[in-house]
């Protein structure tokens, strides 16, 4: 035991900065732990579950051209419960389950915006529906106070660039992701080293460049459709992405924080970087378990039922 201040001892698994094995906290497990592993595991099985039946709903219900954007937008929560369910399990494997979670929802971002146009009709209906009007790109996360921004008008090419802001983030978040995992293999890359000549400030800091540059166009596309679409329930929809994005980004970056800053204490046998990790999962897997059932309630619609309002020269 090494003695801190003259009170006070720290304990050896305090000092060492790598997550334990599985054995060593099935080891270390109470009764009250055992419950708990046994509760999040069988909540991430029922989501899972749910998904499965999900899909088959979707194959059934569904029309085909919109079946793959479904089947990816539901998935999030599953997955991301899957990965957090893992990463409690097997700590060590936290950094290549938080790679799978984030390389996922990178490509859900890109799926959700090309669904608000699928719902729309496609791309040749969107904009015949749209094509006297002009996006508002006044909108969050960057420019929601540049009031003074121009509408721009409506056309292939802006469509394509709207599409190009969320794929990039669907193909440059794996790419960094990738990276990461590759530096920290070779440790040079940890999430408590944020000094300049670390890897992990820059990556952290392109990475939210990244998804800034993606959420933009998701919020132009959604203040543009919102009206057209609430009969296809896309507020409560838009509404279930954005949490799934604050839960996966915003709380585990707080939970960082708080482990930095010395707020979330070691408790033998994991150190304060992996209990972080560790609560961050448990956290997760609670949540998206709830998003999935309210996302079968949500998405769950017949949609032969729902014609959206067509102009006197537009046919579906």
């Amino acid at each position: 035991m090494e003695e801190v201040g003259s009170n006070s001892t720290l304990d050896p698994d305090c000092l060492v900065h790598q997550p334990p094995f599985s054995k060593v906290i099935l080891q270390s497990l109470d009764l009250t732990g055992i419950l708990l592993f046994a509760m999040l595991t069988l909540m991430t099985l029922t989501a899972n579950l749910v998904f499965i039946e999900e899909v088959f709903y979707i194959y059934c219900k569904i029309p085909s051209s919109k079946r793959s954007i479904f089947i990816w937008i539901n998935a999030a929560a599953p997955v991301i419960a899957t990965t957090s369910c893992i990463g409690m399990w097997i700590p060590r494997s936290t950094m290549f389950t938080d790679f799978t979670a984030a390389v996922f929802f990178a490509i859900v971002i890109h799926k959700f915006l090309l669904m608000m146009v699928k719902e729309c009709g496609g791309q040749t209906l969107f904009l015949r529906r749209f094509e006297n009007d002009r996006f508002k790109i006044s909108t969050g996360p960057c420019c929601c106070c540049c009031l003074c921004l121009p509408h721009i008008r409506i056309n292939k090419r802006t469509l394509f660039l709207l599409k190009l802001g969320t794929f990039q983030f669907a193909f440059l978040r794996p790419v960094l992701m990738f990276l990461s995992i590759v530096l920290w293999t070779n440790g040079n890359y940890s999430l408590s080293d944020l000094s300049v000549s670390g890897a992990a400030i820059w990556i952290s800091c392109i990475v939210a460049v990244l998804t800034v540059v993606a959420l933009w166009p998701i919020g132009i596309m959604f203040q543009q459709v919102r009206v057209l679409l609430n009969c296809k329930r896309i507020i409560p929809k838009f509404a279930l992405y954005q949490f799934i994005l604050i839960l996966t980004q915003l709380q585990s970056a707080i939970i960082n924080i708080l482990v930095m800053q010395r707020m979330i204490a070691c408790v033998p046998p994991l150190p304060s970087s992996a209990r972080g990790a560790y609560i961050n999962q448990q956290l997760l897997i609670i949540e998206m378990f709830i998003i999935t059932l309210i996302s079968r309630v949500v998405y769950r619609k017949r949609y032969d039922d729902l014609e959206l309002p067509l102009g006197s020269d537009q046919e579906t």
